[in-house]
């Protein structure tokens, strides 16, 4: 439950902090206070050390952090146009993206997991609001698209985890992460980098964007550390299994701060949530079966 809690904060904090801040100070700034924060940390844990060993996966963890910037930014643009709410339920078809990346890769979907994406994809056209799939706002694609982005990234991160030459610790995956995720976010907007920083600045303050910021930053490092870690300890599908809460947290504070949801919407919630729990059980049911 802390991960869920976690994430969902992460994202509501982002919520309040794009309300004022512009998309990439928003991603450059958390980026920079989590990249000290793991620099300061590894140095007392005697860690740093582990950060000059890439051999063999440097070219992956430079993917993961473009991949990081991509999954970042299009989840910050989704929240700028959209709410909190729809986008934690939203950014949960990743459990979608995955089973597709898979099937791409090789591993062919049964009958529940089709049936199970279909259920998604009608959440996803109830959640939005649309009458097809066909139509989106602005914010809902961006959610979609960064859905996609989070289980691309997820394939490539379980790589490294598991590279026979020279397996990355979460430590060393975290920080090229957000290393290379800040360098993206920097030549994304090399040219107004500058004017935006000096701009944004003048919003910090004693209000709540700025507490969102700071929230959020310490949230995306905590995700490092406990995302990482439960995979570490929990079997994949009970880590992602826990994650489809995480919408009904969200939707529970945002409602405290004026988000409304109508029936429609929540409709497309628990088949959404209802989809992708099917599709997580299936792909267990396989994994255990294949072991026997």
């Amino acid at each position: 439950m802390a991960l869920v809690v976690i994430w969902g904060s992460y994202y509501i904090s982002n919520k309040f902090a794009l309300s004022v801040f512009g998309v990439v100070f928003n991603g450059v700034f958390i980026r920079t206070f989590v990249l000290f924060l793991m620099l300061f940390l590894g140095a007392i844990n005697k860690r740093n050390s582990e950060l000059l060993r890439v051999k063999h996966i440097f070219v992956r963890l430079v993917l993961i952090g473009l991949l990081g910037f991509a999954l970042d930014i299009t989840a910050f643009l989704g929240f700028k146009y959209s709410t909190a709410s729809k986008g934690a339920v939203l950014l949960r078809t990743d459990v979608l993206f995955s089973t597709l990346i898979s099937a791409f890769l090789g591993q062919v979907p049964g009958i529940i997991d089709i049936v199970s994406m279909i259920l998604m994809l009608l959440g996803v056209a109830l959640v939005s609001g649309s009458d097809n799939l066909l139509k989106f706002g602005y914010g809902d694609v961006f959610f979609l698209l960064s859905a996609f982005f989070i289980s691309l990234n997820a394939f490539v991160i379980r790589s490294v985890q598991e590279d026979k030459r020279n397996p990355g610790s979460d430590f060393v995956i975290a920080f090229y992460n957000n290393f290379f995720t800040l360098v993206f976010f920097s030549l994304f907007s090399i040219n107004s980098l500058k004017l935006e920083l000096i701009s944004n600045s003048q919003s910090i303050g004693v209000n709540i964007a700025t507490a969102g910021l700071v929230v959020g930053s310490v949230c995306q490092y905590l995700i490092y550390v406990v995302y990482y870690k439960n995979l570490r300890i929990f079997p994949v599908w009970l880590v992602r299994t826990s994650l489809l809460f995480m919408p009904v947290y969200v939707l529970l504070v945002m409602s405290f701060f004026g988000e409304s949801v109508n029936t429609r919407q929540l409709t497309g919630v628990l088949i959404i949530l209802f989809g992708a729990f099917l599709l997580t059980i299936s792909n267990q049911f396989l994994r255990n079966k294949k072991q026997r």
